[in-house]
């Protein structure tokens, strides 16, 4: 089953798990655009960005907050 990058960060919002896209490819930035840089360029890169998602992830993180972020991605890929 192949779920879109975008449902599962709703859903995980949903959830109040405080997730964040990263990593968008630097060729893809403004700068490097105006300098002659395409989507296409890099398509691994690309591929890496449209389906990457950032998790909580911070020394105070319990074993119970560390638990349900992982229960709810299971829930929600599987």
């Amino acid at each position: 089953m192949h779920i879109l990058k975008k449902e599962v960060y709703r859903e995980l919002k949903n959830r109040g798990i405080g997730i964040n896209l990263h990593y968008i490819p630097i060729h893809l930035q403004p700068y490097y655009q105006n300098l002659g840089f395409r989507v296409g360029d890099y398509p691994e890169a690309e591929k890496y960005y449209s389906e990457a998602i950032s998790v909580p992830l911070y020394p105070q993180m319990t074993e119970r907050q560390i638990d349900y972020v992982i229960s709810s991605i299971k829930d929600v890929i599987l």
